[in-house]
């Protein structure tokens, strides 16, 4: 079916601004290669520093984490 969802997601202890980018642009290229019409992105961070957090809500990655570090 054509409205399937399918969730990328990364899954780290600590996650930077940098990491984010970077998993935002491979969710660009294997949902690309892979067809993928409905996809959500979704980081999985035991600890995340804000600017990070700030980008993916930016970027539209909806991100689970333990602790905001500033």
């Amino acid at each position: 079916a054509g409205d399937k969802l399918t969730y990328l997601i990364e899954v780290k202890s600590l996650v930077d601004e940098d990491d984010v980018e970077w998993f935002n642009t491979r969710c660009h290229i294997i949902a690309k290669e892979k067809n993928l019409g409905n996809y959500k992105k979704l980081i999985v961070a035991v600890n995340i520093t804000r600017e990070a957090l700030e980008r993916a809500k930016e970027l539209g990655i909806d991100v689970i984490y333990g602790s905001i570090i500033d």
